[in-house]
């Protein structure tokens, strides 16, 4: 007996992801990536530097990513960005997927020793990532669909 689950609970959850990427741009918008109130990008680069759960991560932060602050944070809000637009519209579904994956770990691992963060809320977010590239969640309600052989 085959037996095939609908992907329609997938496309959901997929454009939901896809709306938490977008919303979470928010308190870090060019040009300078800081929300009007709050901590912005900066602060929580910060916190992974002075919370860092791996010595080496703290110090590529510290002596890479902050000195260039302005380039990092424009390819972080970009890649959120695609990855938002990806997941919403289900367009390159497996690449905004593999992005959103990427992303998903590093912020687990930057984030990890950081108190009052769940690490475990990224461990979920890098399953749900996983799930849309192994299935092409695209497909079901989404652009990757329309060019799709299936």
């Amino acid at each position: 007996m085959n037996v095939r689950a609908p992907l329609w609970p997938i496309a959901i959850a997929r454009a939901i992801i896809g709306v938490l990427w977008l919303f979470s741009l928010r308190w870090k918008l060019p040009p300078d990536f800081m929300p009007a109130e709050g901590p912005g990008l900066m602060d929580w680069l910060q916190l992974e530097v002075t919370h860092a759960a791996f010595p080496l991560y703290g110090l590529f932060v510290e002596q890479i990513v902050l000195p260039n602050f302005t380039l990092f944070a424009w390819l972080i809000f970009l890649t959120e960005l695609a990855v938002g637009l990806s997941l919403l519209t289900g367009a390159f579904t497996r690449l905004g997927a593999l992005l959103g994956l990427g992303l998903s770990l590093n912020l687990g691992i930057g984030l990890l020793e950081v108190p009052g963060e769940w690490p475990w809320s990224y461990a979920m977010l890098a399953m749900w990532h996983g799930l849309f590239l192994v299935t092409g969640a695209g497909r079901v309600w989404g652009l990757d669909g329309l060019t799709s052989r299936n």
